[in-house]
């Protein structure tokens, strides 16, 4: 899941329990309030269009949100429940989630426990791991490796160690990806100086219009020739364009 809204841009966890402040609480109160038009607490829908309006996930993916976080069963989404899916989002956005879930992880842990039986199993992992980016074969592989008892399922212990594994396997991919960017903008721009360059270059070598070249002729790099105070002036301004872009 990714947050693609600017509205909790200013929002923030606090670093040390990755809570929110009161200013923030109150932040997020006042935008429950103007979304809860009837007073009773969001229904299936005001949250459908809530989500869809802050992150990329699709229709299915939303609905399954709801059930997860409407822990009480009551088809409504109090602020309780607003409050918890506002503090994940907030860390999704500002890249904190491991600092989250090492927080918070017995509650993380129990809004994946769709069926309350004290451990997540492969089919709840699959369900709701989305919610913090938990997806992917290499995620799949992680799960293997923790699911120490190989009963498919993981308790709580099993499941904090996990998360933690999880969400470096993810950092370690933004970094690569990262990476690979950065690799590639900087080549585009070296070809796009190379480029540059070699204009600069064919400039020196093309006659001015007195007839003399502005730089020295292929073959005679090197020996002395002499150029017109016009022509000495464009060729020292070639060359501090050349030194400034290299």
């Amino acid at each position: 899941m990714k947050v693609t809204s600017n509205v909790l841009q200013s929002v923030h966890l606090d670093k040390t329990y990755s809570l929110l402040s009161g200013r923030n609480v109150k932040i997020m109160y006042e935008i429950y309030q103007l979304l809860d038009i009837h007073e009773t607490g969001l229904n299936d829908l005001q949250f459908y269009y809530f989500m869809k309006s802050m992150t990329d996930l699709n229709k299915r993916h939303i609905y399954k949100v709801f059930d997860m976080l409407d822990l009480d069963g009551s088809g409504e989404i109090d602020f309780d429940e607003f409050y918890l899916l506002s503090c994940i989002l907030i860390a999704i956005k500002d890249n904190q989630e491991k600092q989250f879930i090492y927080h918070h992880s017995r509650t993380v842990f129990d809004i994946m426990d769709e069926d309350g039986s004290n451990t997540i199993d492969a089919a709840e992992f699959e369900n709701f791991g989305f919610l913090f980016n938990f997806h992917g074969d290499a995620i799949k592989a992680i799960f293997k490796q923790f699911d120490v008892s190989g009963d498919q399922e993981l308790d709580y212990k099993e499941f904090k160690m996990f998360a933690m594994a999880c969400i470096d396997h993810q950092n370690e991919l933004e970094k690569e990806t990262k990476k690979k960017a950065d690799l590639k903008k900087y080549k585009e721009e070296m070809k796009e100086k190379k480029k540059m360059l070699k204009d600069i270059a064919n400039k020196v070598n093309q006659p001015s219009k007195n007839g003399n070249k502005v730089g020295p002729a292929e073959g005679q790099i090197g020996e002395a020739q002499e150029l017109s105070p016009n022509d000495k002036e464009e060729y020292n301004q070639l060359f501090q364009s050349t030194c400034i872009l290299l």
